[in-house]
């Protein structure tokens, strides 16, 4: 088998409320500390040097928020172009393909294998995420393109679905199908089959499968890609994620289970909760919390004393800007506070 490099890209590119008050469009969840101690993109880098190098770790995202990640990164002694800067945001396969552009230029081979992931998700169980990385690098060399599915841990709507195939020799499975966010009955059978498994949209391939299925996929995106010019015609690339333009058409895919990895995409104040640890009354605090009393709660005390007294089942988040209170339950509803305050003329809040 020939010599090959192992890049790892990050995307880092996307803007949300989800975890407002301290998620905001011009700070999103990525660059927050949420547990540990570090931020989620630095979580992120983390784990993936355990089978790259800095020198050939990448994060993808736009421009304005270049200091940040900068500032997040640079502890890592990656090199000094290890940003790649959208010049607008045209979805999750044009950045890739951005990138992929990029370390050509830079010397990369067609043999070189590339591991793609998002920024703002977590993982608890590391040791499991990276021997199903380095199972679905195995099966990058083998020519497939290859992906992570997360083990529902409910009957979820929210998210996108792989469904697990026939198993091929070296612990990964063929991708028999990727399915869009099902109704919830759906969701039920999904998660009752054990066959369907959570899309992390974490990508793991070979630069020349890639050129092989993307020219089978999408035509269109191939020729900007093999033309050279893509950055300069990056506005006017089609908006499309990588699984829409690729995966769902791709002809040799393979699946890695991820489980029991504790793994959370973080989109919401109850999602962080689940995955950080509890005291005996299941309560989650972060900061100068007293409780007396309290059950089941979430709080995120920043910057002042939070004293709790015989409540349960909220959600308190303490940030310069807002201070947010919710029940457990219903904080993905945040975005309707979002909402409420852009049509009141509070956008300074969000």
């Amino acid at each position: 088998m020939s010599e090959h490099k192992i890049y790892g890209m990050i995307l880092s590119g996307g803007s949300g409320t989800r975890l407002w008050p301290l998620s905001r469009e011009s700070y999103p969840k990525q660059f927050l500390n949420l547990y540990g101690d570090k931020t989620l993109l630095q979580h992120t880098a983390s784990r993936l040097l355990n089978i790259t190098t800095p020198e050939n770790l990448k994060v993808i995202g736009g421009s304005r928020w270049k200091n940040v990640i900068n500032d997040q990164i640079k502890s890592f002694n990656v090199s000094e172009n290890f940003l790649i800067e959208e010049p607008c945001a045209r979805g999750t396969a044009p950045a890739i393909l951005l990138a992929v552009d990029q370390i050509l230029k830079e010397g990369a081979g067609e043999n070189d294998i590339v591991i793609v992931t998002p920024s703002d998700g977590a993982i608890t169980n590391e040791k499991v995420f990276i021997e199903a990385l380095t199972i679905a690098v195995e099966a990058a060399q083998e020519d497939f393109i290859a992906t992570l599915g997360i083990e529902p841990t409910r009957p979820e709507t929210g998210f996108g679905y792989i469904k697990r195939g026939k198993k091929f020799d070296g612990g990964f499975y063929e991708a028999e199908k990727f399915v869009e966010k099902p109704d919830l009955k759906t969701a039920l059978n999904y998660y009752q089959s054990r066959a369907y498994f959570w899309n992390g949209g974490i990508f793991i391939f070979k630069i020349s499968s890639l050129f092989r299925e993307l020219e089978h996929a999408d035509k269109e995106l191939y020729d900007v890609l093999k033309s050279g010019n893509l950055r300069r015609d990056f506005a006017n690339v089609k908006n499309i994620s990588f699984d829409n333009a690729v995966m769902e058409k791709a002809l040799k895919v393979a699946f890695v289970p991820l489980i029991n990895s504790g793994w959370s995409d973080v989109g919401s104040w109850d999602a962080l909760h689940d995955i950080l640890p509890h005291d005996e009354s299941n309560n989650t605090f972060s900061g100068d919390v007293i409780n007396l009393n309290g059950k089941n709660n979430y709080i995120y005390a920043q910057s002042k004393l939070i004293v709790l007294n015989n409540v349960d089942d909220l959600v308190v988040i303490d940030a310069p800007e807002a201070i947010f209170i919710t029940k457990r339950g219903n904080s993905q509803d945040v975005r309707n506070v979002v909402k409420y305050l852009k049509e009141n003329g509070r956008e300074d809040k969000c």
